[in-house]
């Protein structure tokens, strides 16, 4: 699934990598020696005081990289005396240890965050192959969860020294059914806080989490509060205080609600709000798909996803011969599309939509591997985490 970032397979969190900053002043200009007097010797110039050596910029979300400092300029040399000798040149301003522009995200440790935020509803624990029916797979090998769960574990720890990874999951139970669902009341769930080497920790906690109970009662099945959950994320990264990016990695495998049955058209114009709103804010998000033969997403849904997690047009995630219109008309009376309605300070009237949506798409994609596929889930989301550093 793509932040600005990376289009499937090719880009990873691409653009600049690392965060830029308010670009650092240049060094103070040395000042020049004094006039050598004329005489019988001429006295030396006073040398030049050193320029200060410069600072790289402030680290800030997806600002501009800070430029190094220009270098001190020496002293003017003092002129000679009739006979006597000239005035000793002043000496240059120290250059920058490190340029703080292009060199900083390599050499000044500007190291990503990137929360994992995973999918896990019951469509996740699904027999992929053989009894497809039930509602969880009595073979745990044999689902999305636990083939997703192998990949992201072998590439966070490959990652684990350059990366300040978090990890928590789209979860919930309908509260109407009596359920609980941790985000709707703004927390996160199965939570492990961003931080390096961090594999360990995560594992430990992925493997502890329960299969749900086979079963399709309201309250009982997992559900899919994914707008919620990327507003919760969010709001944990802008907290955040480390100077590095900060990125989500949005994994599903299915449509999201929000921990109910409610419309299905309405959750993905909840998620587009809530992935353009945090681009704003400067955390950019990658879309990662998970494709089966029983929950394959449809292409619209996480192509708008892709780009508005990217900041770049979106196509609004209508249904084939649907308008922008049909989200008002279908959704102003579900009530987690209402609540984000009036959360967005938009007008309550009929063409109101909480995405913003353009005629056209922007270029990145998201990654779309096969669930079954342990080769596709761990290369993609290599793919998907590469943050270069700037050329």
């Amino acid at each position: 699934m793509g932040g600005g970032v990376g289009s499937a397979g090719a880009r990873g969190m691409g653009g600049a990598s690392g965060v830029g900053g308010v670009p650092a002043t240049g060094g103070s200009i040395g000042s020049g020696g004094a006039l050598a007097s004329g005489g019988v010797t001429g006295a030396a110039g006073v040398t030049g005081s050193a320029g200060t050596i410069s600072t790289g910029g402030a680290a800030g979300f997806g600002g501009a990289t800070g430029s190094g400092g220009t270098p001190a300029t020496g002293g003017a040399a003092g002129s000679a005396g009739v006979t006597g000798s000239g005035g000793a040149a002043g000496s240059g301003g120290s250059s920058s240890v490190v340029d703080a522009g292009t060199d900083s995200a390599c050499l000044v440790s500007q190291i990503p965050t990137v929360y994992l935020l995973v999918d896990r509803s019951s469509s996740m624990f699904h027999c992929l192959t053989g009894n497809t029916a039930d509602v969880v797979c009595a073979d745990k090998t044999n689902t999305s969860w636990y083939n997703l769960k192998i990949a992201i574990e072998s590439v966070v720890t490959q990652l684990d020294s350059k990366v300040r990874f978090g990890f928590t999951t789209i979860f919930g139970t309908n509260p109407s059914g009596g359920g609980i669902c941790p985000s709707l009341q703004g927390m996160l769930t199965d939570n492990v806080a961003p931080a390096l080497n961090n594999a360990a920790t995560i594992k430990t906690l992925y493997d502890s989490l329960p299969f749900p109970p086979n079963s399709t009662q309201s309250g009982a099945k997992f559900e899919a509060p994914a707008s919620e959950s990327l507003g919760v994320v969010a709001n944990a990264l802008l907290a955040d205080t480390d100077p590095g990016s900060k990125h989500i990695l949005f994994v599903t495998d299915g449509q999201p609600d929000y921990c109910d049955d409610s419309n299905q058209l309405c959750a993905p114009d909840s998620v587009v709000y809530k992935l353009q709103k945090a681009y704003a804010a400067g955390i950019s998000t990658i879309v990662f798909g998970i494709q089966t033969t029983l929950f394959d997403l449809a292409p619209g849904v996480l192509q708008a996803f892709a780009n508005a997690g990217a900041g770049e047009p979106t196509l609004a995630p209508v249904r084939t011969g649907g308008t922008t219109f049909d989200f008002y008309d279908q959704c102003s009376a579900v009530a987690g599309w209402a609540a984000d309605l009036t959360a967005s300070g938009k007008a309550v009237a009929r063409g109101t939509t909480l995405g913003t949506y353009s005629t056209a798409m922007g270029p990145t994609a998201p990654y779309t591997p096969s669930a079954s596929s342990e080769t596709q889930l761990v290369s993609q989301l290599s793919a998907a985490l590469s943050i270069p550093c700037s050329p």
